[in-house]
């Protein structure tokens, strides 16, 4: 959150980017792998335009903008814009950063007193334990983006392979007719080259089937990565972080 006195910023913490900044000066930005983005990354596993950064009210938001790995903030996948915190972990696909102002300090460990001193122990606990569920979350989610992307990559082949054998397939068909239509300017009897026709239209029929299974294949696997994705949800769901 700015307050005027503060710059708050988010820094990468794991991958190639580490260390790297994006601070927030109340401006719009969007973050993703276009050039056209406020701040690009070099991400195989970001989206074009994956989310957006802004503020209003003097607090920072971020938005997921449709994108194909979604975007988490502490573990949980956001579906609306969601309010930052200092500390608050923001996930985009493969990319791990942490929200901080200028004005973070670490928090002052008092022991002079037995019960708070039982409450600072229980706090390190409960705090490491969220840590762990939230990594694992985002370990989980990184993995399934990954295979939903093979899965659109093996949809938008088999789509493509699909489509070379349908044309195949059309121009074996009509070679074929116009060979059978030939036959009697012979001898009246179908030669070895009067079936050439016939073999491509058989080729396209086997690529059409290529085509068929790649799109089998991807639309499974994506299938498995949703309902994985709904069990993390379920089996680890996200920490309810005390604020």
């Amino acid at each position: 959150m700015s307050d005027g006195s503060s710059t708050p910023y988010l820094v990468v913490e794991t991958g190639s980017h580490e260390g790297r900044r994006i601070k927030l000066t109340g401006a719009h930005l969007t973050i993703g792998r276009l050039p056209s983005c406020d701040v690009r990354f070099e991400d195989p596993y970001l989206s074009r335009t994956h989310a957006a950064l802004w503020q209003r009210g003097g607090v920072d938001y971020v938005e997921d903008l449709g994108s194909a790995g979604g975007t988490f903030v502490n573990g949980e996948a956001i579906t609306a814009p969601r309010r930052l915190y200092p500390g608050d972990r923001v996930t985009l696909a493969d990319l791990q950063l942490r929200y901080s102002t200028s004005e973070d300090a670490p928090t002052a460990v008092r022991y002079d007193i037995g019960d708070q001193r039982a409450q600072t122990i229980n706090n390190v606990g409960r705090d490491q334990y969220v840590q762990q569920v939230i990594q694992q979350r985002e370990n989980f989610f990184r993995e399934i983006a990954a295979t939903k992307t093979k899965a659109r990559g093996l949809i938008w082949a088999g789509v493509v392979v699909f489509l070379a054998g349908l044309a195949i397939a059309v121009v074996g068909w009509y070679t074929y007719f116009g060979q059978i239509v030939d036959f009697s300017s012979a001898s009246g009897m179908p030669t070895q080259d009067d079936f050439s026709g016939f073999l491509v239209f058989a080729l396209g029929g086997l690529v059409n089937l290529i085509g068929v299974l790649l799109i089998i294949a991807g639309t499974v696997l994506h299938i498995v990565a949703t309902a994985r994705r709904r069990r993390v949800d379920r089996e680890l769901p996200p920490p309810q972080l005390m604020r």
